[in-house]
């Protein structure tokens, strides 16, 4: 019975250790782990830029931008250690990773509103945010320094970057506009003074297809505002645009007579001359000097007045008195004032060359041995101007030696023809006031005086006058002539009733003229000897008086 009986045995497994409801926290943490190795290995690197301020700045807010697209954020804020700014902190996209290089550079972009530009309009509303320029050249960088200011030409605008270089009184700030031929071609980007040498360079754009115009041979001058110059030659007025009107500006352009030259490549050095005149004569590389000893006034004569020769500019003045070029100074009444003068060879149709130099210079030579002289004459009567003139004046002496002070040679003065006027007029002024006017007025206020007395004596005697046709009585003359008018009548009346006749009265006259027939020998005998009638008319010779005989 008992062998019949199975007895059935329970079969011990084990079970699991863990339990199936942590599966899913497991993924997840996997997951989780996977994402942020993820995000770690494809995170952008975390760069530092120096700003000025953090003014519109905020942490995981302010994004990075590349041509407005986000690359990056905010994410750290830290003032400097020395406080002169903030450290900003960003995170950079692994995507524009490769553009954070020597080359890139950071500003923010805010609403501006200046003289010369409004920007950063959009702003308003989204606000502020860091604008990074795109440039996948160059060494890697993550620490960086932001500009102050926008830059004035967008990055990759195709054209031309030149630096112009100014030791003049120009001030040119970011934004001011190139013009060339009316037309706004560039602008300013940028600034900065040298204090060794004392000048300021000028970073500008210059936009494409504009930038093929700038050749080796270009030349740079200013034309900012409204400049009126009165010069030698007269009154000129120089503007350039409606834009250099408000605000300062360059034009450009190559000198006339100058070929066109090769272009330039980027970062290529000019100069910003003061006008086109002073462009132009940069050109000319040589000049011979001169100097000029002048013994009259030299007002009106300024640096860079011209030189000129039969009429011809062929150079100009570049410096007055401003050198000790003689013993004296200007106090002492003999010194003459130091005029110092070039002459460009190339002004004369001479190679601007050292060969030109020295044709042009044995020329003078040999024309100072001779007669040739320097005169400051007046280029325009309104402004007083004065140029200097180089003439042939035969009169002069000859053969005379050349001199040389302080190594130039000096080219004789002669007065020009307005001061040898002066001259004469002075002259003339002497002699007047050397005359005696006061006597003379003294003499003419006594001949007035007895003029008006003499007025005042005929008044009087008209005045006498009248009174004395006053007296006379009218009513008595008219009875006179009355009566002489009743004799005269009555006269009449008697001849014409029985008074003496016409023929009666003939015949009285004709016995009046035989009677005086009669008389006029005696009379011519009366007219040649008055004496004939007292002493005889026998002519006797007189009795002569006789001496006594001793």
């Amino acid at each position: 019975m008992t062998e019949d009986v199975q007895v059935n045995e329970a079969q011990v497994k084990p079970t699991s250790s863990i339990s199936r409801i942590w599966i899913i926290p497991i993924l997840v943490l996997i997951l989780g782990g996977w994402m942020v190795y993820y995000q770690w290995k494809n995170q952008g690197p975390l760069i530092t830029i120096e700003l000025h301020s953090a003014t519109g700045i905020e942490v995981n807010k302010t994004p990075i931008k590349v041509r407005d697209l986000d690359v990056g954020q905010v994410k750290k804020i830290t003032l400097k250690p020395d406080l002169d700014g903030v450290l900003v902190s960003a995170r950079i996209d692994a995507s524009a990773a490769h553009l954070l290089n020597e080359n890139a550079k950071f500003w923010v972009v805010a609403p501006r509103i200046s003289f010369s530009e409004v920007s950063g309009l959009n702003t308003l509303l989204s606000g502020s945010y860091i604008a990074m320029s795109a440039n996948d050249k160059g060494k890697e960088k993550l620490h960086f320094k932001a500009l102050e200011r926008p830059p004035v030409t967008p990055p990759g605008t195709p054209g031309l970057h030149v630096i112009l270089r100014s030791d003049d009184e120009f001030a040119y700030k970011p934004g001011d506009p190139i013009i060339y031929k009316g037309f706004k071609v560039g602008e300013f980007e940028d600034a900065s003074f040298d204090i060794e040498e004392r000048v300021v360079y000028y970073d500008a754009f210059i936009e494409a297809p504009y930038h093929k115009l700038i050749t080796q041979n270009t030349r740079f001058w200013d034309v900012s505002g409204v400049k009126l110059l009165l010069e030698s030659s007269g009154l000129s007025v120089q503007t350039g645009s409606l834009e250099t009107l408000l605000a300062n500006g360059v034009t450009f352009g190559i000198p006339e007579g100058v070929p066109k030259g090769e272009q330039v490549l980027d970062n290529a050095f000019f100069t910003v001359h003061k006008d086109s005149a002073a462009a132009s004569d940069a050109r000319f590389k040589v000049a011979a000097e001169y100097l000029l000893l002048i013994d009259e006034s030299v007002r009106g004569l300024t640096v860079g007045a011209p030189v000129e020769y039969r009429g011809i500019e062929i150079g100009n003045v570049i410096a007055i008195n401003s050198f000790p070029a003689v013993e004296g100074n200007i106090l002492q009444r003999d010194y003459p004032i130091p005029v110092l003068i070039n002459i460009y060879p190339g002004k004369a149709r001479q190679p601007d060359t050292e060969d030109g130099l020295k044709a042009i210079k044995q020329t003078i030579r040999n024309w100072l041995s001779r007669d040739l002289r320097a005169s400051l004459r007046m280029g325009n009567v309104l402004t007083g101007g004065l140029y200097v003139d180089l003439q042939h004046f035969p009169d002069e002496e000859s053969n005379s030696p050349i001199e040389v002070i302080n190594g130039y040679e000096v080219i004789p003065t002669v007065s020009n023809e307005f001061t040898q006027l002066t001259q004469k007029a002075d002259a003339i002024l002497d002699k007047i006031n050397q005359l005696p006017l006061k006597e003379m007025v003294e003499n003419v206020q006594s001949a007035v005086s007895d003029m008006k007395k003499a007025a005042l004596s005929v008044e009087t005697a008209s005045d006498d006058f009248d009174l004395l046709i006053g007296d006379i009585d009218a009513k008595a003359l008219n009875n006179n002539l009355n009566q002489v008018l009743i004799s005269l009548d009555s006269l009449l009346k008697n001849y014409s009733e029985g008074g003496l006749n016409q023929s009666e009265i003939k015949e009285t006259v004709d016995a009046l003229q035989d009677t005086l027939r009669n008389i006029q020998p005696l009379l011519l005998k009366l007219n040649q000897a008055p004496n004939s009638l007292i002493f005889s008319s026998s002519s006797s010779s007189d009795i002569q008086p006789k001496a006594k005989r001793n």
